[in-house]
């Protein structure tokens, strides 16, 4: 009785019902068939609908791993869902396109107008059927959702011009008058094409991709354009950051730096009671789990919970033919440019770590047997 009662006992730590462990079998199985034959519909409805302890930016990696584009915000396309839609370009492929609601500070009200009165014929057609507010322009121009209106006008303006005029407008105290270098008005009536977008000066540049990548995040947390981490790739690569990709070709404890953007931070209850914190990172070729003890924790300081960009030293940890993490020495701010200086001070090597290490490296992989 008493082996019984300590099995029983054990189980009940960490152990639920059959009926609780079938609710949880069941969806997984129907999401690996749908993620398996119809991924597409599989990554728009975990957008649609949340998808869980997961920011909705690591399914955009997951969608350019799989080879499936993420379409941009557009009026003329886009509505209140995440939809399944065939490229202009190749109707055999499918993508997803992003939607309205994914843009931070816009009404309800003002989406199901502009989903409603699609297509537009001109910024002024937006603005006189869908009466979206000023805010509301500048932002849909910010993200780029106003970008096919701007071509097809034949403007010689930028997204960045269209940007400026429209938040100078928006922080003006009155609307600009009617027949000046502002809004045109009467156009529904006349087939002129888009005045206004036209008349637009070229003052500015495109924004560059990573300028896009952080109005993206600031305004849709998701970074359609490119992974965050572009834009960092020549630093990386200097200092011989390994890609999550390439961490399985590495040995159990063998010393390596990763980076990534933050996913996720927990700090599970330990039967030791001493604090491990686990941090999940995302890199554009996958995600990599760190593991903070002690020693880590005081060496990283507020990086462990404040800081977005993460670059991480660390040994390996094996946990299956198909797992790894990694148990973290120390972490850095990415984006602080005192950082490569502290990262080889740290590593005590002058050049680039590389998996394997090898002659010229910063820091080798060493392998402990």
């Amino acid at each position: 009785m008493d082996r019984v009662w300590g099995i029983l006992a054990a189980f009940g730590s960490f152990g639920f019902c059959k009926a609780h462990g079938a609710a949880f079998a069941v969806p997984t199985y129907q999401s690996a068939w749908l993620k398996a034959h119809h991924p597409e519909a599989f990554l728009a409805g975990l957008w649609e609908h949340d998808p869980g302890m997961y920011p909705k930016r690591l399914l955009v990696g997951e969608a350019r791993r799989m080879g499936i584009p993420v379409l941009p915000v557009d009026v003329d396309r886009s509505d209140e869902h995440y939809r399944v839609e065939r490229l202009d370009d190749d109707p055999s492929r499918l993508g997803v396109r992003m939607a309205l609601t994914g843009v931070h500070g816009v009404a309800r009200a003002e989406l199901r107008r502009i989903a409603a009165g699609r297509p537009y014929a001109s910024l002024a057609d937006l603005r006189e059927r869908a009466r979206p507010g000023r805010r509301t322009l500048e932002r849909l121009a910010a993200v780029g959702a106003l970008d096919g209106l701007l071509h097809r006008s034949g403007a010689a303006a930028s997204r960045a011009d269209l940007v400026h005029a429209l938040r100078a407008r928006a922080d003006a105290a009155r609307p600009p008058r009617a027949g000046g270098a502002g809004e045109v008005r009467g156009q529904l009536a006349l087939d002129l094409g888009d005045l206004e977008l036209r008349a637009l000066p070229a003052e500015r540049p495109e924004p560059s991709l990573a300028e896009k990548v952080r109005t993206e995040l600031d305004l849709l947390s998701v970074d359609v354009s490119a992974h965050l981490l572009e834009s960092w790739a020549p630093l990386l690569r200097a200092l011989g950051v390994t890609p999550a990709e390439r961490l399985l070709e590495l040995r159990s404890r063998s010393e390596v730096l990763v980076a990534g953007v933050r996913v996720s931070t927990m700090t599970p209850p330990i039967r030791s009671g001493r604090r491990v914190v686990f941090v999940s990172l995302d890199d554009g070729t996958g995600a990599v789990d760190c593991a903070f003890f002690d020693d880590a924790q005081e060496r990283s300081g507020r990086h462990l919970f404040g800081t977005r960009l993460l670059l991480v030293h660390g040994r390996t940890r094996r946990t299956g033919p198909r797992g790894i993490s990694v148990s973290a020495l120390q972490a850095w701010d990415l984006a602080d440019p005192g950082t490569p200086a502290a990262v080889r001070a740290a590593t005590g090597a002058p050049g680039p770590v590389r998996p394997g290490g090898g002659r010229g490296s910063t820091l080798q992989v060493r392998s402990a047997h």
